[in-house]
């Protein structure tokens, strides 16, 4: 699944519109450190984990702090998965550009 389907998936059960906005930003501001390579693959992974934790607080705020910690976890794995193709395949358009 692509990053764009991935953060429309996620953002399913948030009402807000701010907060959806926040979300947004907060995973665009992640994704531009670690293209600009001022972000750490690890660090990357960790900041979504912690993302991905807030909002599914917020999204089901009766789930056990562990179920919601493993959900965390998963969604911030397919984020960074993500995130992390887009990346390679960004920075190969630019060392091999078509003609």
């Amino acid at each position: 699944m692509s990053f764009h389907e991935l953060v429309l998936k996620f953002l399913e059960g948030v009402r807000d519109a701010g907060t959806r906005a926040d979300i947004t930003a907060t995973l665009t501001y992640l994704v531009e450190l670690y293209r600009a390579g001022r972000l750490s693959d690890e660090r990357l992974l960790q900041a979504l984990k912690e993302l991905c934790l807030d909002v599914l607080m917020e999204k089901f705020p009766l789930k056990d702090i562990e179920e919601l910690r493993t959900m965390a976890e998963e969604w911030a794995e397919q984020l960074y998965r993500a995130i992390r193709l887009q990346t390679i395949r960004n920075r190969y358009m630019r060392v091999f550009p078509s003609e």
